[in-house]
């Protein structure tokens, strides 16, 4: 879950990649104030890699310049995806 400092990486308006803090990415998005502590994440220190049903950082997108994949699948069934 969430930590104070995390961020994600996005594409800004002009196409260069940026830090966004990810509590002002979960407001941007409307998730809600009250699932947002418990929402599940994937992180390497502060860097959001993926929140599921969201968003994965640009740093970790698949290019044609990968060379490794990390494969994560999430289970759990509905109850993560209603936080």
């Amino acid at each position: 879950t969430r930590r104070q400092g995390d961020f994600l990486s996005i594409r800004g308006g002009v196409g260069e990649i940026c830090h966004k803090a990810l509590k002002a990415y979960m407001i941007t998005e409307k998730i809600p104030r009250e699932s947002r502590d418990t929402t599940l994440l994937l992180a390497e220190g502060s860097h959001v890699l993926w929140l599921p049903g969201y968003r994965i950082s640009e740093f970790y997108k698949v290019t044609e310049n990968t060379k490794r994949i990390l494969q994560v699948q999430l289970r759990g069934g509905a109850s993560w995806q209603n936080m």
